[in-house]
């Protein structure tokens, strides 16, 4: 337990930690996955920027999205799937009617490091990389548009996007990312969670891949998840 405060400082992947974990897995759903992630960094860019620079920074540790590595962030870990799909074919499904752009990808962790915002052309990104990952869950569409004019949003929309968000991170079993606590008890100190009462209403979005398999896995997402609130 003296140590605890180490083990909060460390980024690795804990969502996807090797590459048989995903076997079974849809490429469309590993990108509704990416995309979830992405978003939230976003988000923590302007609510917890100290973070989200550091959780930048862990993902391009290596320089490369080669493959999947323990010591490496989630995002990282979805970023290697889905720009790798020869690598990938026997485990997931559907990779190959997916494009990633690394390129961008790189240069947006880049700039989150450098402290620099190309508004504009990071909204031009988060809708380029909607469009070539198939995402076409509803509330992610939605999300994008309001964290990507986070300075124009209005702070209801604020509160159902990191509402729904948190929410979806635990249906999906993302509660055991290496985002998951960090961006939970950010918008909750910021005051950017719903009432319980209201969360429940909101929470028809997500969706739980076939490939988490568990009612033991729900629950403890769920059980896990009110610590923040």
């Amino acid at each position: 337990m003296a140590f605890e405060f180490l083990r909060e400082e460390l980024t690795e992947a804990r969502y996807i930690r090797r590459p048989n974990e995903v076997t079974g897995a849809s490429g469309f759903d590993l990108s509704e996955d990416f995309y979830e992630h992405l978003l939230a960094l976003q988000q923590m860019r302007y609510e917890n920027p100290a973070w989200a620079q550091k959780y930048a920074k862990d993902t391009l540790r290596y320089m490369n999205f080669s493959q999947v590595r323990t010591g490496a962030t989630d995002l990282h870990n979805l970023a290697a799937i889905l720009s790798n799909p020869s690598k990938f074919n026997d485990k997931v499904t559907d990779l190959d009617n997916i494009s990633f752009d690394e390129f961008k990808f790189k240069r947006y962790l880049r700039d989150i490091i450098g402290g620099k915002e190309h508004r504009a052309q990071d909204r031009q990104m988060f809708l380029a990389m909607q469009k070539n990952l198939g995402i076409r869950n509803s509330f992610l569409r939605n999300a994008r548009r309001v964290i990507g004019d986070y300075n124009l949003s209005t702070d209801s929309e604020r509160k159902q996007v990191s509402s729904r968000l948190v929410n979806v991170f635990r249906r999906d079993g993302q509660f055991r990312s290496d985002m998951f606590k960090s961006y939970a008890t950010t918008v909750s100190n910021k005051g950017l969670l719903i009432e319980p009462e209201q969360q429940q209403a909101i929470q028809g979005g997500g969706k739980i891949p076939g490939w988490v398999k568990g009612a033991a896995v729900i629950a403890g997402a769920y059980a896990l998840g009110r610590k923040y609130f």
